[in-house]
């Protein structure tokens, strides 16, 4: 019990030190100082960068998945501003991790351990967008436009707002 509540505490201070410097500031050393621990007892607990970024985008994607879980049902009368609350929250509220995530995402493209990792955080995206098709090609097309709207929104390339959502749910029916 007490060494998955140190895992956990681990792994809340990686995704800190992605939300911070990005993947490339993650060291063992960078990670011992954001949770106040020596370097030994990171590695004991993940004895390479790779377990460790391995585990930080699971433990992200989960995280992400909990945080998601039953908002497509939860969807109201106008559904496109709900998926624009939604995306909002993620752009401001939660920028940081939004930011983090795509960073872990990102670096799963190079990296095939970590790609089912990255591949479960679609998985609560799709639940969402089941709630606006019956499609799952439609659904899986939502999650990848929404994914580069974000995208482009994080980097300052477009603002993002409800009548993208609309022409996008537009496009689905």
């Amino acid at each position: 019990m007490r060494g998955e509540q140190r895992r956990s505490e681990l792994l809340r201070a990686t995704i800190g030190v992605i939300e911070r410097d990005g993947v490339a500031g993650v060291s063992h050393r960078a990670v011992a100082s954001a949770a106040d621990v020596s370097v030994a007892s990171i590695t004991y607990h993940f004895a390479t960068l790779d377990d460790l970024l391995i585990a930080a985008l699971s433990w992200a994607a989960d995280d992400l998945a909990v945080e998601l879980h039953g908002r497509g049902s939860e969807l109201g009368a106008q559904p496109a501003d709900e998926l624009a609350r939604l995306i909002e929250d993620s752009l401001i509220r939660r920028r940081e991790r939004t930011l983090a995530l795509y960073e872990l995402y990102l670096y799963a493209a190079r990296r095939p351990e970590l790609r089912s990792a990255a591949g479960a955080w679609l998985e609560p995206l799709t639940e969402i967008a089941r709630a606006f098709t019956a499609d799952p090609q439609k659904a899986r097309l939502l999650v990848a436009a929404l994914d580069g709207l974000l995208m482009q929104a994080l980097i300052g390339a477009r603002d993002v707002n409800r009548a993208d959502f609309a022409a996008l749910l537009e496009v689905l029916r």
